[in-house]
This record gives C-alpha cells, structure tokens and sequence, in this order.
C-alpha cells in the first residue's frame, strides 16, 4: 500500500466512515450530502448499500429530506442494474421500502420487477424480519404489477401472523379479478376469527367490490357481525341503520 492509501484507510474502513456520515441527521448537511456523492462515486455493491442508508433517517426541514432522497434516488436510478443488487440486500435487512422500491420500478422491466418482488416475498416468508413493517410495504408497494406467480406468493402473507401483513395481501388481491383472490381472501377471513379487524376490513372490501362468497355462503353467513348480511346472490351487503 502506498502512503496515501495507508492514510486514507481500506476501502471498507472509508466506506464504515462515509457510512457513519451520511447517517447523521443533525448539524451541517454539507458532511452527509458530501459523504453520499462519494459512496455513489465509488460504485461498488458495498458503498451503494451504505448509501442507501441515507433512507433509514429522516432531517428536519423535511424539504431538505427529501430532496437529499430525491438525489439518492436519481443516482440510484442513473446507475441502472449496477444498482439492483444493493437495493435487494437493502430490501431484505431494512424496513424503509418506499424509495428503494420506487428505484427499482424505475430501473426493472415490470417483468422483471415482477421476479425481483417475488423473490423478495419469499425471503421474507421463509426469513420473518424482526418486524411486519417491511412485510407489509412490500405488499403495498406491489400497485397494479400482476403474474400468476406473484399472486400466488402474496396469498401466502394472509396467512401472516401480523393483520397488517394479512390485510395489506388482501387488499392487493382484491385489486385482481375475482377469480384471482376470492378462494384465498375467503379462507382468510374464516381463518381469522380472531382478528375482528382482519373480518370487518374484509368484509368491506367484499361489499365494496361486489364479489360473492361463492363456495362458503354457510360458514360466512354464520360468522357475519352485526351490520352486514348476504344477498340472495352470496353478496355482502353492509345493513342500513
């Protein structure tokens, strides 16, 4: 190693130290800004994912947080595929999905992003983070992306543990057509007897969207709260008071 590099440290020692900088949320913005310019310079796996971690806190005056988000994402975007891999090691270990998740729409073909989303429910599924929090964003996130496969994994989450997971799956798969998600949305809701908040929630969406209990009109009829009832047609319908 050369003198210089002797003083200035490993690349991981000065990726630690940029990392530390562009975490801090008070003071002068002039260190962290500058900190992530240069783990965006340096381009490797390892300073995008520090990077990235410029997402996990928030600076007061929120304009000015979000703009530095703004530039983070810009760059993000800018590098392409170079960036896919440190966004999903991001994804997997951090619970702060909104703009990672929006680079990724921006660089991925829906395609594509559709393959990168399953494969990080399925993490998730097999590899519960310490919080639903991530769970549930990455569901949310999903918007109008569509494959049969990626419906399939999301079914899975309304079996969750947590009713904001089970929730955010179901409201995905009420988007879908019916025949998509009603089995599923269905099982969930006999499953979660309880979880009143799980039930109400679902049986508004079934009114909302006018689909039929097909299938299980005596086990949902049976189990109805006060204020709602079926039509002749399986159809939920909340009763006027």
């Amino acid at each position: 190693m050369d003198l210089l590099g002797f003083f200035r440290g490993s690349p991981e020692r000065q990726i630690q130290k940029l990392r530390k900088k562009v975490k801090e949320p008070h003071g002068d913005p002039a260190p962290r800004q500058n900190a992530a310019q240069r783990l965006f310079e340096m381009g490797t796996d390892e300073s995008l994912r520090a990077l990235l971690e410029r997402f996990t806190i928030s600076v007061s005056p929120s304009v000015q947080d979000e703009q530095e988000k703004e530039q983070v994402f810009y760059w993000l975007v800018q590098l392409g595929d170079r960036a896919v891999p440190a966004i999903t090691s991001f994804l997997r270990n951090e619970r702060w999905v909104y703009w990672p998740t929006r680079a990724l729409r921006e660089i991925l073909s829906d395609e594509d992003l559709a393959r990168k989303m399953i494969e990080l429910l399925r993490f998730h599924w097999e590899y519960p983070p310490a919080t639903a929090i991530p769970k549930a964003e990455l569901l949310r996130s999903l918007g109008t992306l569509s494959t049969p496969e990626l419906v399939e994994v999301v079914a899975l989450f309304l079996e969750d543990e947590n009713d904001d997971v089970r929730l955010a799956a179901a409201e995905y798969l009420f988007s879908r057509p019916e025949e998509d998600g009603r089995e599923s949305i269905l099982n969930c809701y006999l499953e979660s007897e309880d979880r009143p908040r799980v039930r109400l929630q679902i049986l508004e969406r079934f009114a909302e969207t006018d689909w039929t209990v097909k299938g299980c009109r005596p086990t949902v009829e049976e189990s109805l709260p006060d204020g709602f009832t079926l039509t002749r047609e399986g159809k939920v319908r909340r009763m006027n008071r």
